[in-house]
């Protein structure tokens, strides 16, 4: 998918998930969203001009795209570079050295892998750490939430990415059996769109029932509800855009 895709779908996924919470926990939903927005596009410090090094994001020609833009753009460059050249290369170079498996820089290969996603994260955090204590900004909670936001963004990429006729290997490099489906990455696929759609629908909608007088829902049962109705959202899209299983 191409960068803007992975950008909207993530954060109107991860976006109806802090509904339940977001009137009484309002930094730590920001903080999610945050992190979610810049993992979504992480992954892509394998490809040489990806979304995650420009501080502008082309293609968001709607309001709240344009809105999303501005709110993550400045920092995007500044995860996308130190990520690459600090965590991304460095951690290829280790992994080839301590293991006989072959961890190569291509794309779609070590950041699009689960063992990626979870060594980019926590080496980010190890960066974050220090930096956030030498300010004076460092508090424990918002940092896990951040960075359990910028993780699942990245987990977020990777199974779009599975939705596409390239596919991915999440257990690469250990296994080459991949997920993938029908989209062509760079058209213009209805299918996503779609997508985008009904997760702005499912926002509002739980936005809706928990404003409502009639029914009395707390908010971990409303999570609870949502995160139910994410994943049949999504399994219902993997099945629409054909994804199976490659050996």
């Amino acid at each position: 998918m191409l960068g803007r895709q992975h950008l909207m779908i993530s954060v109107a996924t991860a976006f109806a998930l802090t509904v339940p919470f977001i009137e009484s926990f309002e930094l730590f939903s920001v903080v999610f969203l945050l992190g979610a927005a810049i993992g979504s596009l992480i992954p892509d410090v394998d490809a040489s001009d990806a979304t995650i090094f420009h501080s502008h994001v082309r293609g968001l020609n709607s309001e709240p795209g344009k809105a999303v833009g501005k709110f993550i753009g400045p920092v995007l460059p500044l995860f996308g570079y130190t990520t690459k050249y600090m965590i991304y290369k460095p951690v290829v170079h280790v992994f080839n050295f301590v293991t006989s498996y072959e961890f190569t820089e291509k794309h779609r290969n070590f950041s699009h892998s689960i063992l990626g996603v979870v060594t980019l994260t926590a080496v980010t955090g190890l960066y974050i750490t220090p930096v956030l204590i030498y300010t004076g900004f460092f508090a424990f909670m918002p940092l896990a939430v951040f960075l359990f936001g910028y993780i699942f963004g990245a987990l977020l990429h990777i199974l779009e990415d599975s939705c596409t006729k390239s596919g991915i290997a999440w257990n690469a490099p250990f296994s080459s059996t991949k997920l993938k489906g029908g989209l062509t990455t760079g058209e213009d696929n209805r299918q996503p769109r779609t997508l985008l759609y009904t997760l702005g629908i499912l926002s509002i909608a739980v936005f809706a029932v928990k404003q409502s007088s009639t029914y009395s829902f707390t908010s971990l049962e409303l999570a609870a509800g949502t995160f139910l109705a994410l994943g049949l959202i999504w399994i219902f899209f993997m099945a629409l855009v054909d994804v199976e299983v490659e050996r």
